[in-house]
């Protein structure tokens, strides 16, 4: 299962063995159920995680309604990362929506491997930078594109993504309801 991890740190940084060995020696296997909350509202992380196997969904909670702000599935890394980063109690949900199969990294960990390992540092800048640059699209999205748009291109780049996440998670997701999202089905479905 590390291999996985470190298959997919290649594509960022190329750790020595040496590197990696010290790097597997911290990270943490877990296997959790669907409905699994991984990160709590209000309360804080020191947790990166990394997915191995199953599907995840960031959320917030406003008036009562939750509205998914992402969705992860295997080789992503997630986190709440302001709580993370600054020890601040999350405003965001992370939840599993299917059985997962995770790695986990502690902060602790994360800060001293800093020190031992050069490569830490440019991983989790590279990360950092995809995360932002994933953020920055989809906000770019919910300005220029309308919610047509934004499920086609969500579906495009993730062909499977609507078989994994429930109907009315995937509309929040979208910023529209559900019976917006089943109206946008069939009118695309109608023009195949």
């Amino acid at each position: 299962m590390k291999e996985q991890f470190f298959v997919h740190t290649d594509n960022y940084v190329k750790f020595t063995p040496a590197e990696k060995d010290l790097l597997a020696a911290v990270l943490t296997f877990r296997k959790v159920n669907a409905k699994t909350e991984l990160v709590s509202f209000d309360k804080r992380t020191d947790q990166l995680f990394f997915l191995l196997k199953g599907c995840i969904r960031k959320y917030y909670v406003k008036d009562g309604e939750q509205i998914t702000i992402h969705i992860l599935t295997e080789n992503n890394f997630v986190s709440a990362f302001d709580s993370l980063m600054t020890g601040s109690p999350s405003k965001e949900v992370i939840e599993c929506l299917e059985p997962c199969e995770l790695l986990t990294l502690k902060k602790a960990d994360l800060e001293t491997l800093y020190h031992q390992i050069p490569g830490m540092n440019e991983l989790v800048r590279k990360l950092l930078e995809q995360t932002l640059i994933q953020f920055q699209q989809a906000l770019t999205s919910f300005i220029l594109d309308n919610p047509e748009e934004r499920y086609k291109k969500l579906v495009a780049k993730n062909p499977g993504i609507l078989q994994r996440v429930p109907q009315h998670m995937f509309a929040t997701y979208l910023g529209i309801t559900a019976t917006s999202l089943s109206r946008i089905r069939k009118r695309i479905l109608a023009k195949a």
